[in-house]
């Protein structure tokens, strides 16, 4: 159970961007995060997954399985993804120590905290399923033991409540936006923190104010260039860098 008056900072996505997590995490630091809950995918794609999970693991922190972090620990089949995620995951695990694999392979899929269920994809399959539709967010809901559910896996900021009569609802959630804690059910997405898709490079991420009942996005700079330079230095696929600067 977390603490009264405490404040998390949630985020998801990373994917090995240092220079994004770092400029997330000192924005955390200045609003009064005492710790993080990080819903998947810590690593591929970006350049630096070694950096990325040494400072996720010194913090306090929950986290939970994304599929690229269950890939790069060889429990799902890179042929499954597309071929410049299964080139790039090949490239990561080569960075990585047995320790680290370890890790990310111990990662659980879903993780209760309070009110909050944490999970990657959806509460119908974790570490897959895409909630970017208020038809699957509605199918969601119905597997929701919590209040809330928070989840990664889109890049995009959104939450979904499930209405009237059944009809699922679905808003994307801008800089500085507040959410209330007070509906029946929500479903929370706080962006990307490593690879944004909504148009917006700026990395992206949440806190939950547990004494305000709230959760607030947030959206930093953070510089692109840098790590677009370490992707081209290690020979990363180029779609993957250039798209950093598009958000997309």
């Amino acid at each position: 159970m977390v603490s009264l008056g405490m404040r998390y900072a949630v985020m998801a996505d990373i994917h090995a961007n240092l220079e994004a997590l770092n400029a997330v995490l000192e924005d955390a630091d200045k609003r009064g995060a005492a710790g993080i809950w990080c819903l998947g995918d810590i690593v591929n794609y970006g350049p630096d997954p070694v950096a990325c999970l040494e400072i996720l693991k010194s913090r306090k922190h929950l986290a939970v399985a994304g599929n690229h972090d269950l890939a790069v620990a060889g429990k799902i089949n890179h042929s499954l993804f597309a071929l410049e995620a299964a080139r790039a995951l090949i490239w990561t695990r080569n960075q990585l120590s047995s320790a680290m694999i370890d890790y990310l392979a111990s990662l659980p899929e879903v993780v209760v905290e309070g009110d909050f269920t944490l999970v990657h994809g959806s509460l119908r399959r974790p570490d897959w399923e895409y909630i970017s539709t208020p038809q699957i967010a509605a199918e969601n809901f119905g597997l929701m033991s919590t209040p809330y559910c928070l989840v990664g896996h889109t890049h995009m900021p959104y939450v979904f409540t499930p209405g009237q009569k059944g009809i699922c609802r679905g808003m994307p959630l801008m800089a500085g936006s507040m959410q209330p804690l007070r509906q029946t059910s929500l479903i929370i997405n706080p962006g990307s923190v490593g690879q944004p898709r909504d148009g917006n490079p700026q990395a992206s991420y949440g806190i939950y104010n547990e004494e305000a009942r709230t959760f607030c996005l947030y959206r930093v700079s953070y510089n692109i260039t840098a790590t677009q330079k370490k992707m081209q230095k290690a020979k990363l696929p180029q779609f993957l860098s250039a798209r950093l600067s598009k958000g997309s």
